[in-house]
């Protein structure tokens, strides 16, 4: 549900423009050579990327006509207003060279070293070195290996490696950036008379601020089976951000100027988990093709290092303020907020229950009940808790093909399982944000004396008890499995396309995500209106 802007009082014209000019120059040297049973592959290169950005928005109101050929800038009543102008750009230089080594097609080396150089950061953290390296055994290419061994084929493999990161909204983070504001910096120093014009401070820099660096160390397996007609892999893998980037909030009071916080290095998350997928395909005697592809994917996603307590996600919801922390043992942006236990059904629940800041036991009759989760008697700040997990516990996919002489056939599944989303869209439809706004069905299961166990609060012209903060009711299980894509063609043989001058001649019939199995309120609304 989008939340409409409010109507103008006046008509307006608002026109904005945007450029954007990119461009990239590389070289690379390459050798390949073979040497009996050794193989040599080695590269080395260098690429420049540039980027520059710029654009800006005018707006004029009081127009004579409403005619859409008579709206110009130039033919507004009031004054021009430039409502925002910007002109930056970035750059990166990269240095790099790999070497790939394979001795008698069974021991398989390579290793990379980057440097990388960006216009983002200053002084001696502009540029960083990234070093990687992979190694492959293929036990079943080796001359002792039976011929005839059930897994066909055996591969052990393993890795390290670091990747630099400098990608930012801004071009600029480690520089202080002040704008003009006739609002907020324009001051009149005599008391009197005109007032001088003024800066004030838009976004604080940060000149210390450096690459952000994801380490990667991951071992694996491949199989094979049956001549390699069925085929497992299955990989572990530890990866740790370092030196995270993002905004530090804390480092800007409530009662600061209303500027953007600096970049700054966050601390470290750590990624583990496992990827695996599993494939067999055939042809039977008759002709008729199959196959089933399956990969499977998980992961545990964990805060190992932070710079303070915590970390305070967006918090620029209407009503709800922050619903993330981020903080050391816990995976990054994870939801918090008070826990629901119910809904009062009498004024005698509420007068023995923890303080919630009714005036009488009655005003709480019908609202939610948060956990008093310290146990002092009161509910505030301190009963907020971690209350869902933005990542899933494994995500899945499944292939399946299958074909007969010109026919075929495919259909692609794709699933996450226990993620969880906060739908902050319930502001606006299950509460009374815009009290004559439209609702949700799901305000039909509000509490009533005679419906005491709602889902929903009583009815009420204006939100109260704090229910449009960040809450359980808001967090939903987002598991989904999706039929992303089907499709069924007939390929026609060889006389047909020739006959007709072509080299194949295939039709098909596709259709994407035609459905999808869910709980999530979204999806199911979304699906609905669809269908």
């Amino acid at each position: 549900m989008a939340e409409h802007s409010e109507p103008l009082a006046t008509n307006t014209m608002t026109e904005q423009d945007y450029d954007r000019y990119e461009w990239v120059w590389n070289n690379t040297l390459n050798f390949n050579k073979s040497y009996g049973d050794h193989s040599i592959n080695a590269l080395i290169g260098m690429e420049a990327l540039d980027v520059s950005q710029k654009g800006k928005e005018i707006s004029r109101i009081d127009y004579f006509f409403e005619s859409p050929d008579y709206y110009l800038l130039s033919n507004g009543g009031g004054a021009p207003n430039v409502n925002f102008a910007y002109d930056g750009g970035s750059s990166l230089f990269s240095l790099f060279g790999t070497i790939n080594y394979n001795f008698a097609g069974r021991y398989l080396l390579t290793g990379t070293l980057r440097q990388d150089k960006s216009s983002r950061f200053v002084g001696d953290n502009k540029s960083d070195i990234f070093p990687s390296f992979s190694a492959g055994w293929i036990l079943s290419e080796e001359n002792f290996y039976p011929e005839d061994a059930l897994v066909s084929r055996v591969k052990f493999k393993g890795s390290w490696g670091q990747l630099g990161n400098q990608t930012l909204p801004v071009n600029n983070p480690t520089t202080n950036i002040s704008v003009l504001s006739e609002q907020f910096a324009n001051y009149v120093f005599n008391g009197s008379g005109g007032a001088t014009a003024g800066a004030i401070l838009n976004a604080v820099g940060n000149p210390n601020l450096r690459w952000e660096t994801s380490e990667t160390t991951n071992i694996g397996l491949e199989l094979g089976f049956f001549d390699n007609k069925l085929n497992l892999t299955g990989e572990y893998f530890i990866i740790t951000t370092k030196d995270l980037i993002n905004q530090d909030a804390s480092l800007i009071s409530s009662t600061a100027i209303d500027a953007a916080p600096p970049y700054v290095n966050l601390g470290s998350i750590q990624n583990k988990g496992v990827d695996a997928s599993l494939s067999y395909a055939d042809v039977t005697e008759s002709g008729f093709r199959y196959g089933v592809n399956v990969n499977f994917s998980s992961y545990r996603n964990e805060v190992i290092d932070l710079i303070s307590a915590f970390q305070p996600g967006f918090g620029g919801f209407r009503t709800s303020g922050t619903v993330t922390r981020t903080q050391e043992g816990e995976p990054i942006s994870s939801f918090y907020g008070r826990v629901v236990d119910g809904i009062f059904a009498s004024e005698q629940e509420v007068a023995s229950s923890a303080d919630q800041g009714f005036a009488t036991p009655a005003d709480g009759v019908g609202r939610f009940k948060y956990k008093d989760l310290n146990n002092d008697g009161t509910i505030n700040d301190d009963d907020r808790t971690f209350i869902g997990n933005p990542h899933p516990d494994f995500t899945y996919g499944v292939n399946l093909t299958a074909g007969y002489k010109g026919f075929d056939v495919s259909a692609f599944f794709a699933g996450s399982q226990g993620a969880e989303i906060y739908f902050n869209d319930k502001v606006y439809s299950d509460f009374p944000t815009f009290f004559n706004g439209n609702r949700s069905t799901r305000v039909l299961d509000s509490w009533t004396p005679d419906n005491l166990d709602a889902s929903l609060p009583a009815l009420s012209q204006s939100i109260t008890n704090n229910e449009g903060g960040p809450n359980t009711y808001y967090v939903e299980d987002g598991s989904y499995m999706r039929l992303k894509n089907l499709q069924i063609g007939y390929s026609f043989n060889e006389d047909v396309s020739s006959m007709l001058g072509m080299d194949s001649i295939r039709f098909y019939l596709q259709g994407t995500n035609l459905f999808t199995i869910t709980n999530y309120s979204v999806l199911i609304r979304k699906f609905s209106q669809d269908s």
